[in-house]
């Protein structure tokens, strides 16, 4: 099953998500492996040398070979969670061609019509190749939010691309601790433990209603990676 992860700003939630979500599908004895299509940020180097469990296996990934890893990991593992960052890229494209599942952190109060006019017709032109594509968007805001005004943005924003819906928990403040060196929330929840649960009911939202569909073939993958541009 691949899961992609990606928003409109180079803010932190969409790596935070994507950690979170790798470390909580390992600790449920899937094999998960956690790739990044953007810079390589030394979490996955820095969470092996600190010894902490579940290991994650982490794949850096750079300019035209996303395809060929996508399927040469595909035996591999039981899940692929790809970071696949915030610009209109190949690579990007290419894990949104192949993705069961989309998701895409917002935060109501950042919504730039430049930026989302583009995320939302990368989305929007995935379904041509990846008919099958959900999409999940995720409410992020700050501590007390999110106020009115910051719900009705993410909500417009998600009628703008078909069939996506919105996740139920909302997301506060994922990114503002530093956990320690190859650290998530999920591995400190004694002392965080309203973030963790957020996350938790985050990964339940978006495993427990995912269909179980075969992947996609690698021979459609590659066509859309030829064709898409």
């Amino acid at each position: 099953m691949i899961i992609a992860i990606v928003n409109q700003h180079g803010n932190p939630d969409r790596s935070v998500i994507a950690r979170n979500l790798a470390v909580l599908r390992a600790r449920s004895g899937r094999r998960v492996c956690l790739m990044n299509t953007a810079r390589d940020d030394g979490w996955g180097a820095d969470r092996s040398a600190a010894a902490v469990r579940p290991w994650i296996d982490t794949r850096q990934v750079g300019s035209r070979a996303v395809k060929t890893r996508l399927a040469a990991l595909r035996p591999l593992f039981n899940d692929i969670l790809v970071d696949a960052g915030a610009r209109d890229t190949e690579e990007c494209r290419c894990v949104l061609a192949s993705a069961r599942l989309v998701v895409v952190p917002v935060r109501g109060g950042e919504i730039d019509l430049d930026c989302q006019y583009r995320l939302l017709t990368r989305l929007n032109a995935a379904r041509v190749f990846n008919p099958a594509m959900r999409v999940l968007f995720v409410a992020v805001c700050g501590a007390e939010g999110p106020v009115m005004e910051e719900r009705a943005a993410v909500l417009a924003h998600v009628a703008r691309v078909q069939d996506a819906s919105l996740a139920n928990v909302v997301l506060h403040q994922p990114a503002a601790h530093d956990y320690g060196p190859g650290r998530c929330v999920c591995d400190a929840e004694t002392c965080d433990p309203e973030s963790a649960g957020e996350m938790h009911a985050l990964y339940d939202e978006v495993y427990a209603t995912l269909p179980k569909l075969s992947p996609l073939p690698v021979a459609q993958l590659g066509a859309a990676h030829a064709l898409w541009g």
